[in-house]
């Protein structure tokens, strides 16, 4: 019988499909497969939490690390050993020991002396990047690296072990995570006040008792006999060591005339030699572009010798009143020409505060010079206004860092500030200008958006300014914003209330340039010098700028208040930024 093509074939009851075996293999394949993903996610899952341990734990270890370097740092701002740090350095060996502690403290191993690696943070200026050199001192990097990549997994570096390692076929895997951390660089700019007051000490207006005074005027006429300028183009001393005629004694020629033509002539300023006056008097100040003018001519002289005679013979120290001698001579051209337009060489004298502000300027550029830490270094002056020290021509130095005022030739620097004298930019002290000036010398003009200043990429922008006495200058016009909040700036204590305000117009414009700084990232440390100086406003301006205030009240001498300022410097030189974290790439 033949059968239909489209008929059906219907299949026994008892008969079973042939691949239904395949179906349980297939299941057992899955489950295995399902198994060991699970396996991995939960092996997955300790490897990152063991990662994210080691690595807290290497960047605490290497933070610490960091702390022990800038400790040994502010110790020796202290005057307490080197500020520079290398390999023998107790610093290095500290940092180390610190650094396993923190680690084991974290759960973590790190062998001290494999784990732990120094070098040197570094500016490229044509990359504008700071790579690090490592091995090279002085050391500002730490670099902590936590490792589980030993064979022996039983040891504290050992691989770490899988809890389902057969699945994979791996009973272990080596983990490494690593932290650095560096101390900043800083740009940083002397706000230095070059006021008239900053002669005070070393005049007989002082405060300090009369026989330190006389030291000082003494010291001032030694220096200028030893420097032996001459005047321009000639081989003749302006400061002879026999003095002028009768002016030729420290103690100084009694003369008691009150006619001032009539004691001129009686000390024998008025003696010619070659047509010439014999004894010019000495200073006839300096041109514009600062270099130093001719000698005076004989009327010019006379005229000059005139100013002195008649200040000294109604001088208000009446030990000193009509004696015509060195100390007399200072005395005046410290109080009465006392700027470089009118005493060219008064720079070349030790006079007080301002030379223990020098020596201690001096101090912090040798101590970031020992340091080595990478900062760089400009300079602002201020009187009644304030300059960026640029360029400076006085006849005997052409120095010009226009190109790059904030610097690493803290030579240079060094050299600008110790040939500046009290009294510079008229006597008045405008330390708003000043902060002003240095803010523009780091972040640019802010009317400017293509200006962005001289501060590198990378470091951390800082100025120091210093004082004597009271701001007492601003631009002409110049109020506070009407919604300026003193809270936001001076809270001390952080009750909400502000702990510093003023009412003094020129105070308030120095202050609120100090904020406007401070919001464009700049430190600011401020130094107070004398018992003067605005210690209020200094320790306000130091609060909210982050920075340190030191107060340098003096003493009963120079030599305790310079002392002070020296360790000031130093102090502030050693107030480097905390260290912070870069994770490796």
């Amino acid at each position: 019988m033949r059968c239909h093509p489209n008929r059906t074939k219907f299949r026994r009851p008892n008969e079973q499909p042939a691949r239904r075996g395949v179906v349980i293999v297939l299941t057992s394949v899955l489950l295995t497969a399902l198994f060991a993903f699970l396996a991995l996610s939960v092996d997955t899952g300790r490897v990152v939490l063991t990662e994210t341990r080691m690595q807290n734990a290497a960047d605490a270890a290497a933070l610490a690390a960091s702390q022990e370097i800038t400790a040994a740092v502010y110790a020796a701002g202290q005057g307490q050993g080197s500020a520079s740090i290398d390999a023998n350095s107790i610093a290095v060996a500290q940092a180390r020991v610190m650094a396993a502690e923190v680690a084991q403290a974290n759960g973590v191993y790190i062998d001290p002396d494999q784990d732990v690696l120094f070098g040197k943070r570094v500016y490229n200026p044509s990359t504008g990047e700071w790579p690090v050199q490592w091995g090279e001192a002085p050391f500002n990097v730490v670099k902590v690296t936590a490792r589980r990549n030993g064979s022996d997994p039983s040891a504290p570096d050992g691989e770490f072990p899988l809890a389902f390692g057969w699945s994979i076929g791996k009973d272990s895997v080596p983990l490494e995570t690593s932290a650095t951390a560096f101390t900043e660089a800083r740009d940083l700019v002397l706000v230095l006040d070059v006021s008239a007051s900053m002669n005070d000490d070393s005049s007989f207006n002082s405060t300090l008792s009369s026989g330190e005074v006389v030291e000082l005027l003494d010291g001032m006429w030694d220096s200028l006999v030893a420097a032996d300028p001459k005047w321009p183009g000639t081989s003749t001393s302006k400061f002879p060591s026999t003095g002028f005629g009768s002016i030729n004694s420290y103690y100084g020629t009694y003369l008691s005339s009150t006619d001032t033509t009539t004691i001129r002539n009686s000390l024998g300023l008025s003696t010619d030699e070659g047509g010439y006056r014999k004894y010019p008097f000495p200073q006839a100040g300096r041109y514009s572009d600062g270099t130093p003018k001719s000698k005076p001519s004989n009327s010019t002289s006379d005229t000059l010798w005139n100013g002195y005679i008649s200040w000294v013979k109604n001088h208000s120290n009446t030990t000193y009143r009509k004696r015509y001698g060195y100390r007399t001579l200072m005395d005046y051209l410290q109080q009465n020409r006392e700027d470089p337009t009118e005493s060219e060489d008064l720079w070349r004298t030790p006079h007080y505060p301002f030379q223990a502000v020098k020596n201690g300027a001096t101090l912090f550029l040798s101590f970031l010079e020992e340091l080595d830490f990478g900062d760089e270094v400009g300079y602002v002056a201020y009187g009644q206004w304030a300059v960026k020290q640029l360029t400076h021509n006085d006849g005997e130095v052409n120095i010009d860092i226009s190109s790059n005022p904030i610097t690493s030739d803290y030579t240079t620097i060094n050299e600008m500030q110790r040939r500046h004298q009290a009294g510079e930019y008229n006597g008045w002290t405008a330390m708003g200008d000043g902060i002003l000036k240095a803010r523009e010398l780091l972040v640019g003009v802010a009317s400017n958006p293509e200006d962005h200043g001289y501060a590198r990429y990378g470091s951390r922008p800082t100025m120091i300014v210093m004082t004597d006495g009271q701001t007492n200058q601003k631009p002409s016009g110049w109020t506070m914003p009407a919604d300026f909040n003193w809270a936001n700036w001076t809270d001390f204590d952080g009750d909400g209330v502000a702990n510093y305000t003023t009412s003094d117009n020129n105070k308030k414009y120095a202050f609120y340039e100090a904020t406007e700084a401070i919001k464009r990232g700049i430190t600011i440390h401020t130094l107070a010098v004398g018992n003067s100086a605005d210690t209020a406003l200094m320790e306000a301006i130091a609060f909210a700028g982050g920075g340190v205030f030191m107060n340098v009240p003096g003493g009963s001498s120079v030599e305790e208040m310079e002392e002070q300022l020296l360790s000031a410097f130093s102090q502030i030189g050693a107030k480097v930024p905390p260290a912070k974290l870069v994770y490796e790439e």
